[in-house]
């Protein structure tokens, strides 16, 4: 069992950011803010963010310096298009102390459903059907991200309506569900989205801009409030 789903599996709901770059100050910014997570990208044009990311190969220094200074669950984007996503870079990711993948379910190739190192952490969009979140019950998925808001509806907040479709997946899954800040999530949503069900909120570029300060400052508020939560 990777680091990941103990994670998901032990605390009431986990933190986990998502870097709108990849470089370390930023990463840095995280981990002192309190992540109990943090996710990166490759190959990827990123919406939120609007950056564009490169190779694993390109990045290979920052990945080292990660690994060795975050005890926490790492993870990684590794494309936003099914030929995107190599053998290659999934096993120079594994090798490095890497913990889980993350990919939408049509960016992921069938043969990551043999992959025992990393943990896939699978989303789909909002036009997931029923089908198909049940399935997830008996396939080597180990959790659902839940990336169900259409792009024109990013950075809008939070409704019961958004809630409602996630204990919905919370039910239907039977895996841990990580919700993104596709929604700009504030502070006050944590409760809500607890009461979904839901495990594991990830904070992107949406809710924590894209400075080092700001990625500190938005991660330590959601710390302090989880950290209510759980008494």
């Amino acid at each position: 069992m990777t680091k990941l789903v103990q994670m998901l599996q032990k605390k009431e709901m986990s933190l986990i950011v998502s870097l709108p770059s990849n470089n370390y100050e930023v990463f840095q910014a995280a981990v002192e803010g309190g992540a109990d997570s943090i996710k990166i990208h490759f190959n990827v044009d990123h919406r939120a963010s609007g950056n564009h990311f490169l190779s694993v190969d390109h990045y290979k220094e920052l990945i080292g310096r990660m690994v060795n200074s975050f005890s926490g669950p790492l993870g990684a984007v590794v494309g936003d298009a099914l030929h995107k996503v190599t053998k290659e870079e999934v096993d120079r990711l594994a090798e490095a102390g890497f913990d889980f993948i993350s990919l939408y379910t049509k960016h992921a190739p069938g043969w990551l459903c043999s992959e025992r190192r990393l943990s896939k952490m699978l989303a789909v969009d909002n036009n997931y059907t029923d089908q198909l979140i049940a399935s997830f019950r008996s396939m080597p998925i180990e959790v659902l991200e839940a990336s169900i808001i259409p792009g024109e509806e990013y950075g809008t907040s939070l409704s019961i309506h958004d809630l409602l479709n996630y204990r919905h997946l919370t039910e239907l899954a039977g895996k841990p569900v990580v919700v993104p800040s596709q929604r700009k999530i504030e502070v006050h949503d944590l409760a809500a989205l607890q009461t979904a069900g839901v495990q594991g909120v990830m904070i992107g570029a949406i809710v924590t801009g894209t400075e080092a300060q700001s990625i500190y400052e938005a991660t330590k508020k959601m710390r302090q409030e989880l950290d209510r939560l759980a008494g």
